[in-house]
């Protein structure tokens, strides 16, 4: 009989936006690379996924990631995302959360300055933690270089007409898309509105577009859709909610959907380098301060290097047990 598999898990939020962090229990081949990491995860424990994020353990808005061993000398430890249907390339209300809880609980060996660095699947990312009395209340992580690929790329919206998007990448490609009816505003009420508009846009540009990451140039489908408009918080720039996978809606103003939405704005004029900027998300419990700190290249375009900065919780631990004898070891999904 095949033995019972167990595993440890912490559970955090980020204004809202779950993660589970899977922080061991999982033999990685030894010197593997990140991508080889990645590549191990999806061929032997694909199933875990599967079982973390979806229910009865998880639901169809659960998110997650597995933390790795140091995949390269520059990093303390890899990052590698994980949702419900797929594993995502990179995520920044997670990248807070895990900053926060590798510095307050010291899950980054030998770092005792407040600060990491993980390496993700495009690219090494960086955080610092602060705080007073000795706890950790915030987390501002520099992210992957964040461009604009496309815009005013067009597609038909059902009872809205030709509508237009913008085409960005923060560590993901989003495709923004500034909101403009006053009969539906983002709000938690109308999340699964804004679910079944955000999963036909996707749907419509990944016919007309052709993505790659931009660290292997391996081909990657359109994942993410944003809808914004202003923000009724007098500092926040706009308010958002970013639909991915299947239709899940992300609750915080989201980390590298606030870096491609900066890129975005960027070259429309809206905004500039070194200019702090707070995003508001569909929950709008608080806001995330973003900047564009510097100008680099990026595969022969204009790019910017960006900050994020927000916070997060821990919310409970788990130690999930998985009978081979159980017919629902993998999760299941309810439409």
């Amino acid at each position: 009989m095949q033995r019972t598999f167990e595993i440890d898990v912490l559970y955090t939020h980020t204004e809202g936006e779950p993660t589970a962090i899977v922080r061991g229990g999982i033999a990685y081949p030894h010197g593997a690379d990140i991508h080889q990491q990645r590549a191990y995860l999806v061929e032997h424990y694909d199933w875990l996924r599967r079982a973390l994020m979806r229910e009865p353990r998880g639901h169809q808005h659960m998110f997650g990631v597995f933390v790795t061993p140091a995949p390269s000398p520059d990093a303390d430890a890899g990052i590698i995302w994980i949702d419900g249907e797929s594993f995502i390339d990179m995520c920044g209300h997670g990248t807070i959360a895990l900053g926060m809880v590798a510095v307050a609980r010291g899950l980054a060996p030998g770092r005792s300055d407040g600060r990491g660095r993980f390496a993700t699947p495009v690219g090494l990312v960086s955080c610092e933690t602060g705080g007073s009395d000795g706890a950790v209340e915030w987390c501002r992580f520099e992210n992957v270089p964040a461009f604009t690929v496309a815009q005013d790329v067009p597609f038909e919206l059902p009872g809205y007409g030709t509508l237009h998007a913008d085409v960005a990448f923060g560590g993901n490609y989003f495709a923004t898309v500034e909101w403009k009816s006053p009969d539906l505003r983002i709000a938690p009420e109308n999340g699964s509105a804004f679910s079944a508009l955000g999963t036909i846009v996707r749907n419509q540009l990944r016919e007309k577009l052709e993505l790659k990451n931009p660290l292997t140039e391996a081909s990657v489908p359109l994942n993410f859709v944003t809808f914004w408009h202003g923000s009724s918080r007098p500092e926040a720039l706009y308010r958002c909610v970013h639909v991915f996978s299947d239709g899940k809606c992300d609750r915080s103003p989201g980390g590298t959907g606030t870096s491609a939405m900066m890129a975005m704005l960027e070259a429309r004029g809206r905004v500039k380098v070194g200019e702090l900027i707070r995003s508001e998300g569909l929950l709008g419990s608080g806001t995330f301060e973003g900047c564009l700190v510097r100008e680099v290249r990026s595969g022969g375009r204009r790019a910017f290097v960006p900050t994020i900065k927000g916070r997060a919780h821990v919310i409970g631990s788990a130690k999930w047990t998985f009978d081979p004898d159980d017919p629902l070891r993998e999760g299941f999904v309810v439409g």
